[in-house]
């Protein structure tokens, strides 16, 4: 019987996840910045290029099981309390739904029904900042996809993780010049954002990537326009400076 009520507690996780476009079995761990000095690239200091990245596998087929994970593990930082952090707040995050799916599959599960979680990432250098894309599929049978991405952007020079604030100078106003900058694409692309309404507040916390010098604004499906355009990626027209500072064209 608690296997039954498991089951029929995930299908409504499951439902609700797939209306906001990717599943939360518990809020992400909030990661707090070690050093709150200023972010920048400065020559001669570590590059991002260097960082040792080892790819971590764990698989498990079974029936009604398809577990294939494969996420990045830092190698190399100096400081192996953030390193740690790091590593173990990446894992622990996969662990939790990779569990998930092996406490509820048992004998009661139907033979129509597979389970799968399947994980990979990439990562961008530039500069000192080094970015992890890991990309998230997580499926129960059901008709909806749950995918997403956790995107983790790290300073390997002063090694803490950046936000939006720390790319920017403190007297640049990057959050009106991003959404407008989104609108425009969006209208561009005939994509209706926030049901019409059109964005008016970046996320707290929001994603991003720094790939090949450019700032690309990243939001899972369902998070700022409809599930039917998928995962939306805006690629912002700013330059980056000599000190890693990104520049909004006035």
């Amino acid at each position: 019987m608690k296997k039954i009520i498991g089951i029929l507690a995930l299908i409504v996780v499951v439902a609700t996840g797939s209306i906001f476009g990717y599943k939360m079995i518990n809020e992400e761990k909030p990661i707090e910045n070690p050093d709150s000095g200023d972010t920048v690239v400065v020559e001669g200091k570590k590059l991002a290029k260097d960082v040792r990245v080892e790819p971590v596998n764990v698989n498990n087929k079974a029936d009604h099981i398809n577990i294939n994970n494969r996420y990045p593990s830092i190698t190399s930082f100096n400081s192996k309390e953030f390193e740690n952090y790091i590593n173990k707040t990446i894992a622990g995050n996969i662990a939790d739904y990779r569990n998930e799916i092996n406490e509820i599959v048992d004998d009661y599960t139907l033979d129509v029904k597979q389970y799968s979680y399947i994980t990979d990432f990439e990562r961008y250098n530039w500069g000192s900042y080094l970015t992890l894309v890991i990309k998230q599929d997580y499926q129960t049978g059901g008709i909806r996809s749950n995918t997403w991405k956790e995107i983790y952007n790290i300073d390997v020079s002063t090694e803490r993780i950046i936000y939006l604030e720390d790319i920017f100078r403190a007297t640049v106003d990057y959050e009106d010049a991003i959404i407008a900058e989104i609108t425009k694409q969006a209208k561009e692309k005939n994509i209706v954002l926030m049901g019409g309404d059109g964005l008016k507040k970046l996320p707290t916390k929001q994603k991003f990537y720094i790939r090949d010098g450019n700032l690309i604004m990243y939001f899972d499906p369902s998070e700022v326009a409809a599930n039917k355009y998928g995962a939306l990626e805006f690629e912002m027209p700013f330059e980056i400076d000599d000190e890693g500072y990104f520049e909004v064209a006035k």
